[in-house]
């Protein structure tokens, strides 16, 4: 078996990274229609590079960031990896990093799944208060998708990013333990009318 469930919701589960995954993060992040999204465009990516970056983050080392893989439970299918860094654990605050670039799989709403997944694990586990991340104007998939589960935008940094002769807007968002807990609440409380 490729994956272990770490964290199950919805239709996806979170698993410990597996390095054979190695050749299609490759394929991935040298298709210029992902690349734009995660702003690799002018990286170009070997084998190679890719089975070290795999091998490196899943060793874990480094207190400061925590990756998981994400699988579709329907024929343990890999769709990404989502990754928490900049964990600050005095100030309870990280980072997170999450992308499905499956092009088949994308607009399936896995994200909601993925996210709701783990910001449950990172808040009650891990003990973290707010968890922000970046996302770039122009994905309003993704937008919508962290609206969804409750991520707020607090700034913007504007024309930040430069990709296929366009400047774009960088948006930055967050989301707190309270404001989670609250909204779930809510959810539960109008559910049982």
């Amino acid at each position: 078996m490729k994956y272990f469930s770490k964290i199950s919701r919805g239709n996806i589960y979170l698993s410990p990274l597996n390095t054979e995954d190695f050749e299609i993060l490759t394929k991935w992040l040298n298709d210029d229609r992902i690349s734009d999204w995660v702003n690799n465009t002018k990286a170009i990516l070997s084998l190679t590079s890719e089975k070290a970056f795999l091998e490196n983050i899943s060793r874990n080392e480094d207190p400061t960031i925590k990756a998981l893989a994400i699988i579709k439970k329907e024929g343990d299918k890999f769709l990404w990896i989502v990754d928490l860094s900049k964990i600050n654990y005095i100030d309870q605050i990280a980072t997170i990093w999450i992308s499905i670039w499956d092009f088949d799989e994308h607009n399936k709403w896995y994200w909601a799944d993925a996210l709701n997944a783990i910001l449950s694990y990172w808040f009650h586990t891990l003990n973290l208060k707010n968890i922000d991340l970046h996302v770039y104007a122009f994905n309003e998939s993704a937008i919508r998708c962290y609206q969804k589960v409750w991520f707020k935008e607090y700034g913007r940094r504007r024309e930040s990013h430069y990709c296929n002769w366009k400047f774009r807007d960088e948006i930055y968002m967050d989301i707190t333990k309270q404001e989670r807990e609250k909204k779930n609440k809510e959810q539960i409380l109008s559910l049982s009318k």
